[in-house]
């Protein structure tokens, strides 16, 4: 027989701070507590061991609790937004009405926790395990959801909107008044057994034109209340109508700099949704490809090129190659316009100083789309885009672009 480990636990935590100062001294495992409404922002606590703690109401923010073993604790209303609990231990974790925004739980196991009502706003759950978990009421708007478990999850009421579910498992999910809008839906037509239903749940248009390509597409939007026959008429249309909506807007290239890869993956998935052609390198770049002659060729075969205008890429080698190519496209055809930047701070205005000043004035010489704080304002990111847009609508149509009918 093997030996067993003995662990040693000190005397009850009696505050915040003494826990804070335990846990530098080394100590791991922690005798149960009462921690209500204290102060951990930016604490670290990777690898502790929490389990069954009663840590209501405490602040959390930025903390690093990867690998923590928080299953059956009681976390209810705490601030845990913008921290980090990759690959935490949650199970059975009571967290209603917490705050997770903007968290990362990659690889966390969330098995059968209670987030209802929990605010949940594009937290990366990637590959996490939220079998059997109560989210009714949780707002998990913009999510990384991609790969997670959901099986048997009670999503009623739930957010969804802008949620990313691709590869997810949703099996044995419940829905009822879930908010599906602007998802792609595959993963909830493809799974089988399906979610179940015991009333509608709401879709819009920008669900069904993500979703066109889905298995059982149909089926699963009768599924969720809509009239049969009204189903087999939207999609039919939607069809026809997304292959004329990619002839009448130009492709676009994006150029920009490691940095703002954030940024410009959510404007490339947000042009995508609305139709327009566009090249993004980790998507549409192939291995073994010279990137010298992958990016000569983007810039060149593309009717647009966005340029991202920040302090972190315009001084990037690979970002002024790419508008030194698009800059000599445009005087080799007579002065044309194929550059659009668009600016995420001031520094294209009052600090950019490339060794090529006339470079700088190209760039400044023209309408240089706003989009400074869209990465945190959804409702300023949208307007930017829908103007964007309307930059990228062909302004005559060729002939046979859209055939008669």
């Amino acid at each position: 027989m093997g030996t067993q480990r003995s662990i040693t636990l000190g005397p009850p935590v009696a505050s915040v701070e003494q826990l804070l100062l335990r846990y530098e001294a080394g100590e791991r495992f922690f005798y149960p507590a009462n921690l209500q409404e204290g102060d951990l922002q930016e604490a670290h606590f990777q690898g502790a061991n929490l389990q069954g703690k009663r840590l209501e109401d405490l602040n959390f923010q930025k903390a690093n609790l990867q690998g923590a073993n928080l299953s059956r604790a009681n976390l209810c209303r705490a601030a845990l937004n913008h921290s980090s609990l990759h690959g935490a231990d949650l199970r059975g974790a009571l967290l209603l009405g917490i705050g997770l925004w903007d968290a990362n739980l990659q690889g966390a196991n969330l098995q059968g926790a209670d987030l209802r009502y929990a605010r949940l706003q594009r937290a990366n759950f990637q590959d996490a395990d939220l079998s059997s978990a109560q989210l009714q009421s949780a707002n998990l708007q913009g999510a990384n959801l991609r790969g997670a478990k959901f099986l048997g999850t009670n999503l009623e009421d739930a957010n969804l909107q802008g949620a990313d579910l691709r590869g997810a498992d949703l099996r044995h999910a419940r829905l009822h008044g879930t908010l599906l809008l602007n998802v792609d839906l595959t993963a909830l037509c493809t799974a089988d057994p399906p979610a179940g239903h015991s009333g509608p749940s709401y879709v819009d248009h920008k669900a069904i034109l993500r979703s066109l390509r889905a298995p059982n597409l149909k089926e699963f939007l009768t599924r969720t209340g809509m009239p049969e026959v009204f189903v087999e008429y939207m999609v039919d249309c939607a069809l026809s109508l997304k292959t004329d909506v990619f002839k009448m807007l130009q492709s676009t290239f994006i150029s920009y700099g490691a940095p703002d890869e954030r940024f410009a993956r959510k404007l490339y998935e947000a042009l995508h949704r609305n139709g327009v052609t566009t090249f993004f390198f980790p998507e549409h770049a192939e291995p073994g490809e010279k990137l010298h002659r992958m990016m000569r060729e983007g810039v060149n075969e593309h009717d647009r090129v966005i340029l991202i205008c920040s302090k972190d890429s315009l001084d990037r080698k690979g970002v002024l190659n790419e508008l030194e190519e698009i800059l000599t496209r445009e005087a080799r055809d007579g002065g044309a316009s194929y550059l659009i930047p668009i600016r995420l701070d001031d520094y294209v205005f009052t600090g950019w100083k490339p060794k090529n000043a006339d470079v700088a004035q190209a760039v400044r010489d023209r309408v240089v789309a706003d989009f400074e704080g869209a990465n945190e304002d959804e409702a300023k990111f949208q307007a930017g885009l829908q103007k964007l847009i309307r930059a990228l609508r062909k302004k005559t149509i060729e002939p046979g672009d859209i055939e008669n009918g």
